[in-house]
């Protein structure tokens, strides 16, 4: 069994490098470094350290990932040769350091000891440039692989391996969609390294353009108190509902329960769709806020009694949807729509079956909570499945007939109210027969009939007359008028506000 032993070599100055990593260093028959561009390396050499580095691969490989794999099977092979391997790595061992992140596994599993000796980060030297104590929140990220997600301007950002100016194009890219353009930054280089450490402060837009990027290249991203830019946080939401029904908050928004706030919901989602349907996407951005608030405000709601959180509500979510994706998160296989919708329905159905709520009757398919309209045609549908359904046009006539009989006759509001049930069941059924969309057909009924009664007032403002108020008669006229001079002008519907 051979031993691999991990060092740093500090930020760059000798005087800096670790009394430990400097003895092994010299003692060593077996030096390998990541890279040799690293400003210790000159002074190593001045006294008479050999070794080898791992920069060669740097210019074959075709990316970072193929080099530290690389890297990393070339030390496996060393150490299983020469029993005793010293590998010296920039900084210290622990930090942005992929290569021991794999040989943490492999070293062991090829049946060899891995030993970790002293180092030092340059991040010590950089807190002391920009006057931060870690302790206040500093998020480390890799400016190779940086997400928008990943940011919190509440908090100090350091951003590790920014190599090149590619590399900073795309954290510009990323910085400025949650920052802005003119965000101020830190730029700092070869940080500890005397005599050739540099502090700049540039806006975000100005980052990609700066010549002097290099692999001793960090970026500091200072905390903001600016409150447009945190307002745009999703944290922020939780937050500003969880005072909203704190005990100093608002009086309706404490209020308010599950079964209160129902009714929101559906209209917020009505106001969404509406804001498509116009095409206005500011419109869209302030209703999608509104439908958004009203998942928070029921997710404050169930944190307070107890019984879920809004990190539930996402969790759950997003465990559904790989679950239900298996083609793009697991089995990577191409699909039509069509199969996809197939393979989410056999999903669920597998998930209900573990629940133990799996379909029994020929009806379960149809969800009651859908929409009374939506229920209606899904639930004719179904029947139809089954072989109950009307012929032709004309029984599904006689049966609204038959029904508008039956509410005439009928006596008290329940049984008016059922028999004008069956009339609406009823002409579901011949929208369903026509391939009509209910929901759009009474949407143009409504658009029709505003339009006419606006054509009605404008009219009777021409003579000087209000439209409350007026005889039915003069009513029914102007009606009349505003069908006739509407359908000579050919006016197009339209449900623009």
């Amino acid at each position: 069994m051979g031993r691999l032993t991990v060092i740093g070599l500090g930020a760059g100055a000798l005087d800096a490098l670790p009394l430990g990593a400097y003895r092994r260093l010299l003692a060593s028959n077996a030096v390998y470094l990541r890279t040799d561009r690293h400003p210790v390396v000159d002074d190593l050499r001045r006294e008479g350290v050999l070794f080898q580095s791992f920069d060669a691969i740097y210019d074959q490989a075709d990316d970072f990932d193929e080099v530290y794999t690389k890297i990393v099977e070339e030390l496996v092979a060393a150490t299983a040769e020469r029993g005793e391997v010293l590998y010296a790595v920039p900084g210290h061992p622990a930090v942005a350091e992929k290569t021991v992140r794999l040989l943490r596994e492999r070293i062991p599993s090829a049946g060899h000891e891995l030993v970790f000796g002293p180092g030092q980060s340059f991040l010590d030297d950089l807190f002391l440039r920009i006057d931060v104590d870690p302790v206040e929140g500093v998020l480390l990220l890799d400016a190779t692989d940086l997400a928008a997600r990943q940011l919190n301007p509440r908090l100090h950002t350091v951003l590790l391996q920014m190599y090149n100016p590619m590399i900073a194009n795309e954290v510009k890219i990323t910085l400025a969609e949650v920052y802005g353009d003119a965000y101020e930054i830190l730029l700092a280089q070869s940080v500890g390294v005397a005599g050739q450490e540099r502090m700049q402060r540039i806006p975000v837009y100005q980052l990609d353009r700066l010549e002097t990027i290099d692999h001793l290249t960090t970026l500091y991203v200072p905390p903001s108190m600016d409150a447009h830019l945190l307002r745009r946080q999703f944290h922020e939401l939780r937050a500003i509902v969880a005072r909203l029904r704190g005990p100093d908050g608002c009086p309706w928004d404490q209020e308010q329960t599950h079964l209160s706030l129902c009714r929101y919901a559906i209209e917020e989602a009505y106001e969404v769709a509406h804001a498509i349907e116009q095409d206005d996407p500011d419109a869209l951005v302030d209703e999608l806020g509104d439908l958004l608030l009203q998942v928070a405000l029921h997710a404050e709601i169930g944190a307070e009694d107890g019984l879920f959180t809004m990190d539930d509500i996402i969790g759950h979510l997003n465990e559904k949807l790989i679950r239900r994706h298996p083609h793009v998160f697991t089995e990577q296989t191409t699909l039509t729509s069509d199969e996809v919708i197939s393979n989410w329905q056999a999903i669920k159905a597998e998930e209900r079956r573990k629940k133990g709520t799996e379909h029994v009757t020929w009806m379960d398919r149809v969800s009651r909570a859908l929409p009374p309209f939506a229920q209606a045609i899904k639930l004719q549908a179904r029947a139809a499945e089954a072989g109950f359904d009307f012929t032709d046009a004309v029984q599904i006539y006689a049966k609204v007939d038959e029904e508008v009989r039956e509410l005439s006759e009928a006596r008290g509001m329940d049984e008016r109210e059922d028999e004008f049930g069956d009339i609406l069941f009823s002409l579901l059924n011949l929208a369903r027969f026509y391939e009509i969309d209910p929901e759009s057909a009474l949407k143009r009924a409504n658009l029709k009939f505003r339009a006419r009664f606006d054509h009605m007032e404008q009219a009777a403002g021409e003579k000087n007359l209000e439209i409350r108020g007026l005889s039915l008669d003069l009513l029914e006229k102007l009606w009349q008028n505003a069908k006739e001079n509407m359908r000579n002008e050919g006016n197009t519907l339209t449900d623009s506000e």
